[in-house]
């Protein structure tokens, strides 16, 4: 039996004016909405009437969090557009924003592949440059030992090869800094002997030779033959051999001057070849790619499978006359 519900009760609820109503409906249209982050935050989940996708597809905790509210919002808006109808169609529509969402990850991962290579690239270069040079100088030092007088009657210690090697190592010394900044103390040590003793010692002639003949030889010989007096056999005239140290030093200073200039070519072109590298590493490497085109395929598949099947759906509910799907099977004939 229902409740009996008295007279007096029903007389205490009084209808609401027309006025009250245009009232009411006049402070909906300036309300702002929610303002704390808490109301923000329940608002934005409205939209999502089904949302186990939702708590599944957003990574909301660690290095990777994502923004369950921008999900909302994008499932809100593809709810707008769909109009969906029903438990099914909701979840087709939350199945059309989890592949849109799992495309932006792809995007992010290509994004985070080419940066990845990107931001220690310069470092790279530089370690890469420093073994290049250092490999270059240990060459060159070895070069030196090899050929000091003390070592003159030995066997031959390295084969076609090695040799082919220490040469392409004495020519790229002037094509990086370590190299030029070598060749620079060599000469300014040169012109410091020569100023003191007034030649130029055995080691240090020893290094300028092997270390500029390959790239100005007729200098290289000239430092050499600016030894001290009773190592040659010419008749000793100081005039003769002050006036020699004189124009030495003013080839030393020449070359100085070459030096400085290729020092700044060689910054110059480490900077176009690390511009050219990075520009090279716009895109990811090759199997990166590859892992991330099939992803962004299989994606594909899924969204436009899901909006296949929702436009279906909502053309069957209208009463339209939908024809069934094609499937035509690719696999080989047996």
């Amino acid at each position: 039996m229902a409740p009996h519900v008295s007279d007096k009760s029903q007389s205490d609820k009084r209808p609401v004016s027309t006025r009250k109503v245009e009232a009411n409906r006049r402070n909906a249209l300036r309300s702002t909405g929610p303002r704390t982050e808490w109301g923000k935050r329940t608002v934005a989940r409205n939209a999502i009437k089904h949302g186990f996708l939702a708590r599944e597809v957003v990574i909301t905790a660690g290095d990777g969090e994502e923004s369950l509210e921008e999900f909302c919002d994008l499932v809100g808006l593809l709810s707008e557009y769909y109009e969906p109808v029903g438990v099914v169609e909701d979840l087709l529509v939350q199945n059309v924003a989890t592949s849109w969402w799992r495309k932006a990850r792809v995007i992010r991962a290509e994004n985070g592949e080419i940066r990845k290579r990107l931001d220690t690239l310069a470092m790279d270069r530089a370690q890469r440059n420093s073994y290049k040079s250092n490999y270059d100088l240990v060459a060159l030092q070895f070069l030196l030992v090899l050929c000091s007088p003390e070592n003159r009657a030995d066997p031959p210690l390295l084969t076609k090869e090695g040799s082919s090697a220490l040469q392409e190592a004495q020519r790229d010394i002037t094509k990086h800094c370590n190299g030029l900044h070598l060749l620079t103390e060599l000469l300014e040590e040169a012109k410091s002997e020569i100023a003191r003793d007034g030649y130029i010692s055995l080691d240090i002639r020893k290094k300028i030779f092997h270390a500029f003949s390959h790239w100005d030889y007729y200098f290289a010989i000239g430092c050499v033959r600016c030894c001290p007096p009773e190592a040659s056999e010419k008749v000793v005239d100081e005039q003769a051999d002050k006036e020699y140290a004189d124009l030495l030093v003013a080839d030393i200073d020449e070359r100085l001057e070459i030096i400085s200039r290729l020092k700044r070519y060689a910054t110059k072109r480490e900077e176009l070849a690390l511009a050219a590298e990075a520009r090279s590493f716009s895109l990811p490497p090759a199997d990166a790619t590859d892992k991330l085109l099939r992803y962004e395929a299989h994606l594909d598949r899924q969204l436009y499978r899901a909006m296949d099947q929702l436009e279906r759906i909502q053309r069957q509910r209208r009463g339209e006359n939908v024809p069934p799907p094609l499937n035509i099977n690719l696999g080989r004939r047996r």
